[in-house]
């Protein structure tokens, strides 16, 4: 897969494709970490984050032109999730720009209910904000006039070596989860759960994604219930590729986090929080949301080069 890597002279700039105005924009932080967001489909096209050393390199998948993400339409998108289902009816629509500037962006999309995807009349809109933490902050919010369980994430996928074509497998994961929420062969959650120790979906102390991920069928691609749900506070995850010095953070108010390697033999890895799963009471969250009410939801991907030492311990082991 072709990483993004075109050089933007203005802030925004736009075509037409599919009888639509593209408009494209590059964020910048004050740390000089990039990013370039899309409205065809809300989506993030490329994110540039440091190395240990001080090179930018690219660190999610990405095309080069907007047109190429017809055959992967989720890839990057904000999508309409569904359990552990994506729906890839937002990733491709023209959304509206309502807001932006150096760091940030907020799209917009009003579906109607007769396009036949959708329930009710829904308003989405999605904000992209490149802070001078070196966080990519993402905010979604959505309401309906008709009852709907369709929730917002990302189709966003990571490689933090800076080479996106290397694979992820030497990368060292910690997930703060102790079950997963289990499928049915339809991949619909089923509200059971199982344990993740003594299993290869154990993440409680950071292993290489390689380990064990050969004794799985397609790699990884599971729901994990995680421990300290609607705490922003409290990572969900991290991601740590000791060759370059990266790591990625993850937070989000959401109760369950999925991770899919795409197979066995990965080279990028996604972190799709979802409104499913069980509270902080251990009760099953109610993942209806009803005409009017707004969803609202968040998530944090945080860059560093300073690991914390529980993944120091790992890489030394």
């Amino acid at each position: 897969m072709k990483h993004f890597s075109l050089t933007i002279l203005a802030f925004l700039y736009a075509f037409t494709m599919f009888g639509q105005e593209i408009q494209t924009f590059q964020l910048t932080n004050d740390m000089g970490m990039k990013a370039v967001v899309t409205n065809y489909g809300a989506r993030l096209m490329s994110l540039y984050a440091y190395n240990w050393n001080g090179r930018l390199e690219p660190v999610v998948k990405g095309y080069q032109h907007v047109s190429d993400y017809k055959d992967n339409p989720t890839l990057g998108a904000t999508v309409m999730s569904f359990d552990g289902k994506v729906n890839n009816t937002l990733s491709e629509k023209v959304w509206d720009v309502v807001v932006a500037d150096k760091q940030s962006v907020t799209f917009r999309y009003i579906a109607e209910g007769e396009e036949g995807k959708f329930d009710g009349k829904m308003n989405f809109t999605v904000t992209y904000t490149l802070s001078d933490q070196n966080a990519l902050d993402i905010d979604y919010r959505m309401i309906s006039t008709a009852p709907t369980q369709f929730k917002l994430s990302n189709g966003i996928v990571f490689n933090l070596s800076g080479d996106l074509e290397r694979s992820i497998l030497n990368q060292n994961l910690w997930i703060n989860s102790c079950k997963t929420n289990l499928f049915n062969d339809k991949f619909e959650l089923t509200g059971e759960q199982e344990n993740v120790r003594f299993t290869p979906l154990n993440f409680i102390q950071p292993r290489e994604i390689g380990e064990r991920i050969g004794e799985l069928e397609d790699g990884y691609n599971h729901a994990f219930q995680l421990r300290y749900p609607s705490n922003i506070q409290k990572p969900a995850a991290i991601l740590f590729d000791a060759q370059s010095g990266r790591v990625l953070t993850i937070y989000t108010y959401e109760p369950t986090l999925l991770v899919n390697s795409y197979g066995k033999k990965s080279k990028g890895i996604s972190f799709q929080p979802l409104h499913t799963g069980y509270d902080e009471n251990k009760e099953r969250i109610n993942t209806n949301i009803n005409p009017g009410q707004v969803f609202h939801a968040a998530t944090v991907f945080i860059f560093t080069t300073d690991p914390p030492l529980i993944m120091k311990t790992a890489v030394e082991k």
